[in-house]
């Protein structure tokens, strides 16, 4: 009898563990709020080569050259057709291919109707990997990304092309070079640089919302960021333009700002958390608040701590 119970439980529990799936409700809700109230996307001309597309999701690079398009970064599948309704406002030639900046669903969930269109898609061969398994985004930042899962990217959705560190691309008279600095917003980021227009869009490495969102549970690190942004400066001078993940158009002086801030508020952190400072008193020693959220700040001071126990 007990080896039947005991042939039975080994019968039951891969069921049951095989049967279990992700909560992808928030996902879910996420796509229906966009569907619902995204209807267009702002058009904004940095020049006659470049446009910035806002709405809907993280800013999307527009690159024309004289035969095709580049397009950084894609938005949500559910809206792909308002986002080809607003690039055919400046251009009817063909997308020659889409560089994903990392793999959050707002910046690359449109990959799932683009990709199979057959339009190839560059990304880090680490947000490949993220994209290939459902992904549990880090919660304690901000408080509606908790239990947040991010649905696995289908075969025909996922990059073709990859990279370790550095890859370059050309485009015509255009030199495009995408960058991954290591963790940082994700572990899987990248900067790209169109050197010959001096524009750099740099995905979610970089934002202009406030605090940064840091995904600490797929591979990204606030000291990681920090000194992305310290490279970030070193490929920039006076006049480059960058196109944030999210936010207005950017300077060299606006990635030097966040930098410092941030780095304050690091360095204030892992003293007062060495002095064995509550959470509230490294706060009220920092007196820089990016959106003036208290709780915001206080999260960050605690994934401090919770990056700091990992290493």
């Amino acid at each position: 009898m007990k080896n039947q119970i005991v042939s039975l439980l080994i019968v039951i529990v891969p069921i049951i563990a095989f049967s279990q799936k992700s909560d992808l409700s928030q996902y879910n809700n996420t796509i229906n709020k966009v569907k619902e109230e995204v209807t267009y996307f702002k058009i904004e001309k940095i020049n006659a080569q470049f446009y910035m597309l806002v709405g809907g999701g993280g800013n999307v690079g527009v690159f024309i050259n004289d035969k095709e398009v580049v397009l950084i970064d894609n938005s949500y599948e559910i809206i792909e057709d308002i986002l080809m309704a607003s690039l055919r406002e400046i251009t009817d030639k063909p997308i020659k291919f889409i560089i994903n900046t990392h793999f959050h669903h707002d910046h690359s969930d449109g990959n799932r109707a683009f990709g199979k269109q057959g339009i190839p898609i560059v990304s880090h061969q680490n947000a490949k990997k993220r994209m290939m398994e459902d992904a549990e985004l880090y919660g304690g930042i901000y408080s509606f990304i908790k239990d947040f899962v991010q649905p696995k990217y289908n075969d025909a959705s996922l990059p073709v092309f990859t990279y370790e560190s550095k890859m370059t691309l050309t485009q015509g008279d255009e030199e495009i070079e995408l960058y991954n600095f290591g963790k940082a917003h994700t572990d899987g980021d990248s900067v790209v640089v169109f050197k010959n227009n001096n524009i750099i869009h740099t995905g979610d490495a970089f934002v202009r919302y406030g605090y940064p969102y840091v995904d600490l549970n797929n591979g990204g690190s606030i000291k990681g960021l920090i000194d992305l942004l310290g490279m970030l400066e070193l490929l920039c001078d006076e006049n480059t333009i960058l196109i944030p993940g999210h936010g207005d158009l950017s300077r060299k002086e606006d990635v030097t700002s966040l930098k410092n801030t941030l780095n304050d508020l690091y360095v204030k952190t892992v003293i007062g958390l060495k002095k064995g400072l509550s959470y509230s008193e490294i706060s009220d020693s920092i007196e820089e608040t990016l959106n003036g959220d208290t709780s915001v700040k206080l999260n960050y001071i605690k994934s401090i701590e919770l990056e700091l126990s990992r290493n």
